[in-house]
């Protein structure tokens, strides 16, 4: 077991009673670090503009049930807090954050709030553009399942019932599981004990930028890397690291599933003579699995205990959820908002046959901007015959972005086997979905940042039920 690190002066904010402010704490990762601070013993408060709104209620209510105060984003509940903690989604100019710049309070970001709260730990960092709220609450999962007692920060909330709201979890012993975002510059600063790269594909940076944040990752990996072979950027990419374990489902490697069989409720393969099942659908969610896998096996966990602790994984909100499931209807909430996030949701969608309606939502100007043509792309290969795609208006969620390119610029660029229409708002939507057909449909709602989604795709399940009663 490695020895706790001792406090430095500057980590006074970690001791017990110290408040801890939390800007954008709607976050899912930022909600996850306020309940950490306040299990660990910190008074917590925090702020968030959907809150302002009357948005994320319950999740507002679950950190109130926490012991965590929240505050309008006004400045007022910035005064007696000894640090406030930031989320990169939050404009400079918000009142809480002036306030605290008038009143000297130390200013930290998630990713450098994170970075301090993994140190004197065991850590296993989980990292890659895609997949990584999957693969940590995988890990995770499989670890707490094994006795191991983990601490774990996940960017989703595991199903079930949990303490919290399910993306966090204060265990007693040393090892640490969280998810390593490469897009706020931290992750070159990350000395994990062992690492995780799950795939490389431009998101957040550029190619270029990219390479180079993952390689000193790689590098800084102490006691093993897991990398995934059939990803060409992080196949050839250059490392620094003498302990590397490799997962894939195509190229040779250490961990290789063979015997694969995947369908739209989960995967089975063999590895190393042992039979898995990982109890999600869709290939994208094989390789979260063996990425879990192979990392968990450098813990000293056996396969054959990985294997059994799998078996009941429940998965992560929001990442391919089932909200309905009927023999004539699935109706299923999904975070995909990126041009491989979308591809990967599809496939998995239509092993679970019949036609698919797609609803995406851009999650933002600049987002679209940058990734139209792949996006277009992903829909044009990935709207068969008999599909319908439907794109709502661009999300905003406030501060400086500037309008521009839009869903209906992007409608026109899809070159789809299926029907795509660019709507004007969701009550258009509703009044296309009513025409179903005489098999089975499966509704996918897809996007990211904005959590009336969640409600969109529960009102689709209520209306249908209803027109059908």
């Amino acid at each position: 077991m490695l020895k706790p690190v001792k406090m430095k002066e500057e980590q006074y904010f970690f001791s017990e009673g110290k408040k801890i402010h939390f800007v954008g704490i709607g976050g899912v990762g930022m909600s996850a670090l306020a309940q950490m601070a306040r299990w660990q013993g910190s008074t917590v408060s925090g702020s968030d503009r959907f809150f302002d709104r009357g948005e994320l209620l319950d999740l507002k209510d679950c950190l109130e049930g926490e012991g965590i105060i929240i505050f309008p984003q006004d400045g007022s509940g910035i005064s007696d807090a000894a640090l406030v903690v930031s989320s990169a989604a939050v404009e400079s100019d918000i009142p809480d954050l002036i306030e605290a710049k008038r009143l000297s309070i130390p200013l930290m970001s998630r990713g450098e709030y994170l970075l301090r709260l993994a140190e004197g730990k065991r850590t296993l960092a989980v990292a890659g553009t895609n997949g990584k709220s999957t693969t940590t609450a995988i890990l995770s999962w499989i670890l707490e399942k094994c006795g191991y007692d983990p601490t774990f920060i996940i960017g989703a909330a595991i199903r079930g019932e949990r303490r919290g709201w399910g993306n966090g979890r204060l265990g007693e012993s040393e090892w640490f599981c969280f998810e390593a975002d490469e897009s706020d510059g931290i992750l070159p600063r990350y000395q994990p004990s062992f690492g995780i790269i799950n795939n490389i594909s431009p998101d957040h940076l550029e190619i270029e930028e990219l390479r180079e944040v993952f390689s000193s990752f790689a590098a800084n990996c102490r006691e093993g890397l897991v990398i995934n072979r059939d990803c060409p950027e992080s196949r050839t990419l250059p490392i620094e690291n003498s302990r590397i374990v490799t997962f894939s489902v195509e190229s040779p490697s250490i961990c290789q599933a063979r015997s694969v069989k995947i369908s739209g409720e989960k995967s089975l393969f063999e590895l190393s003579g042992e039979n898995f099942i990982i109890p999600l659908p869709g290939r994208h969610n094989l390789y979260n699995g063996l990425a879990a896998i192979a990392a968990a096996s450098l813990t000293g966990l056996s396969l054959s205990r990985i294997a059994e602790a799998l078996i009941d994984f429940p998965g992560i909100k929001r990442r391919l959820e089932i909200v309905h499931s009927a023999p004539d209807l699935i109706v299923i909430d999904d975070y995909s908002h990126n041009p491989a996030k979308i591809t990967a949701a599809l496939a998995a969608a239509h092993l679970m046959g019949g036609r698919i309606t797609a609803i995406y939502q851009p999650h933002g100007f600049g987002p679209l901007r940058r990734f139209h043509r792949e996006i277009a792309e992903a829909f044009s290969e990935s709207i068969l015959p008999g599909d319908r795609l439907f794109l709502l208006p661009v999300y905003y969620a406030g501060g400086t972005v500037q309008p521009g390119y839009g869903s209906e610029e992007l409608a026109g660029e899809i070159r789809a086997g299926g029907s795509v229409m660019s709507v004007s708002d969701r009550a258009e939507i509703f009044s296309c979905i009513d025409r179903r057909p005489a098999g089975r449909e499966v509704i996918l709602v897809m996007g990211a940042r904005d959590p009336s989604l969640s409600e969109l795709a529960r009102n689709i399940v209520a209306r249908t039920i209803f027109d059908s009663e």
